[in-house]
Parts: C-alpha cells; sequence; structure tokens
C-alpha cells in the first residue's frame, strides 16, 4: 500500500535524523568538537544570541511552524490509525469494448447486509469489501441466534446469497470471508 510506504518512508527519516541528532550530541559530550565546545553553557551560543536578538518575528514564525507540524502529524496519525482501506468503487465490466460500469460498494454492501438479515436466524451482519476495484474481494461477519442451526444458515449464504452477490458484480470467482458466530451470553452467577 502506498500509505504503508510513506509511513515506512517518514519514520526512517525521522529515526535517521534523530540517531544524527543523537551522535552529534554524544560526540559533543566526549570532547570531539574540542574542550571548549562540550563546557559551554547550553544557551550561550549563536543560535540563542540570534533568537534573542530577532524574538519579535522569530516566536510568531516559530508558532506558525509548530502548527502546521501539529496539522502535519495530525493528519499522519488519522492516516496510520485507519485500517485496511475499505473499497469505495467496484468495477463491473472490465473488458474496454463496452465502456466501464462502476458499482458503489456502500450501495453493494447495504444490499448484501439486507438480504443476509432477511435469512432466519440472522441477528446482524458485518460487511467489508477491500482489494482493488478490479479484484475486490468480501468479508462478512453474520452474528446468529443462539438457537439457529449454524450449518444450514451457511448453506443457505452458499447457495442462496453469495450465488446473487456474484452474480450482481459480474465476479464469479469473488473470494468471500465468511464468519457465522453467536452473540456472546453474559454468565448470570448465583450467590
Amino acid at each position: 500500500m502506498l500509505a504503508d510506504r510513506a509511513n515506512r518512508a517518514l519514520l526512517t527519516v525521522l529515526a535517521l535524523v534523530l540517531l544524527v541528532a543523537g551522535a552529534a550530541v554524544l560526540l559533543a559530550g566526549a570532547d570531539v568538537y574540542g574542550r571548549d565546545f562540550s563546557r559551554r553553557h547550553l544557551l550561550d551560543n549563536p543560535a540563542a544570541r540570534y533568537i534573542g536578538a530577532h524574538g519579535g518575528w522569530f516566536w510568531p514564525v516559530a508558532a506558525v511552524a509548530a502548527a502546521i507540524l501539529a496539522l502535519l502529524g495530525l493528519r499522519w496519525l488519522a492516516i496510520v490509525v485507519t485500517t485496511e482501506p475499505s473499497q469505495r468503487r467496484i468495477n463491473i465490466s472490465t473488458d474496454g469494448t463496452t465502456g466501464r460500469t462502476v458499482l458503489d460498494a456502500g450501495a453493494l454492501a447495504t444490499a448484501v447486509r439486507a438480504e443476509i438479515e432477511d435469512c432466519p436466524g440472522v441477528d446482524d451482519v458485518g460487511t467489508k469489501l477491500s482489494g482493488s476495484p478490479n479484484a475486490p474481494s468480501l468479508a462478512l461477519s453474520v452474528t446468529a441466534d443462539p438457537d439457529v442451526d449454524l450449518a444450514a444458515l451457511r448453506e443457505r449464504l452458499e447457495a442462496v446469497v453469495l450465488p446473487r452477490v456474484r452474480y450482481a458484480v459480474g465476479k464469479p470467482d469473488l473470494p468471500v470471508v465468511l464468519d457465522l458466530t453467536y452473540p456472546r451470553r453474559r454468565i448470570t452467577r448465583v450467590s
């Protein structure tokens, strides 16, 4: 994924910058830059004198730069926290002779959810489309009533619902991951 590569590249650059800065500080403490350099006061340096002399414009510019870095950091955090991106569109006709037909993934997910919820014994349905627009994959998470026969529900889904979905997207080999579960029951203790 492009976001993963960009994330790794940014983290690598940040790690290299911090590594070089840490090595420079260690070398300064070990008198590599000269004995006078390592014995100086922390704020007795040309950068601190320059900031002190030009503080009227320096601090507002530093505040704007910090705000921009904070916004970039929040954007980066949003990208990192976001899980695998869902597919937004699915290409139904991929040959260039008849044009291109695109199906909205949200509409497909809503239709699949409604179709599965109509099956007896289904409590909840979760759908997720991923992959590329030309080669999507579907993940279904179905929570069934504790009294339902899971084998019969699975057979109905595989015999009726999934062929309809594959037909609707024009992909008879659409990979589907089906997760059938019962809801967690609360344990009541009697004292």
